[in-house]
């Protein structure tokens, strides 16, 4: 009995936490993330506040545990399965792609993280270094890559790999948003196959 009380106290805490993470992407997504209160999480997820410093010790911590969860579901669902046995410049046109798929897929998803992104520059948050660690992360995946595409010989070893990380991250940022905020005004899917092609030709070695 004792272990099935303790089994059912995690499954409550389990979807309260769970709850609260989808009322703040909610929110953050509507309002933003600084006009969303801690207050308002919680009568959004139908639990107390207080909920909120218990299970995530304080809104910035909460708001980690929101753009993990987004970012941990689209890499699960959608980018894996579009990179897996691929290597070097295949593994690099897969998870350009996959961004592709997950703004079809995940259009909320995806405006979620930029109205976040936009209020990074806002100094009154934390928002810059909570995205200055998935950018590392990103950086850090790509490098492997491209180490991968220099050695088979696919990839130019004298272009700056950490400008390229840069330049796709801009780039399919930039497409996306553009789509979702211009719906119709362009092909989403044209747009990735240009934009492959011009940069497949820029790190064709010389």
């Amino acid at each position: 009995m004792e272990a099935q009380a303790k089994n059912q106290r995690q499954e409550q805490a389990d979807a309260a936490r769970a709850a609260l993470i989808e009322a703040a992407s909610t929110l953050f997504a509507e309002r933003g993330y600084h006009d969303s209160s801690v207050a308002e999480i919680g009568a959004r997820a139908g639990v107390s506040r207080g909920l909120v410093n218990h299970h995530f010790g304080s809104k910035e911590n909460l708001l980690a545990a929101v753009i993990e969860t987004h970012l941990r579901e689209s890499e699960l669902d959608v980018v894996a399965p579009a990179i897996a046995g691929k290597h070097g410049l295949d593994a690099l046109k897969a998870i350009i792609f996959a961004h592709l798929e997950l703004a079809k897929k995940r259009p909320a998803h995806l405006l979620l993280l930029y109205r976040l992104m936009g209020e990074a520059l806002d100094p009154r948050n934390d928002l810059g270094d909570a995205f200055a660690t998935v950018h590392k992360r990103w950086r850090e995946q790509g490098r492997y890559w491209w180490d991968e595409g220099v050695a088979a010989g696919e990839i130019d070893g004298g272009r700056d790999q950490d400008a390229n990380a840069s330049l796709i991250i801009g780039a399919v940022r930039g497409i996306t948003f553009d789509w979702l905020t211009s719906p119709g005004s362009f092909d989403l899917d044209a747009a990735y196959e240009q934009f492959w092609d011009m940069l497949a030709a820029f790190l064709k070695p010389r």
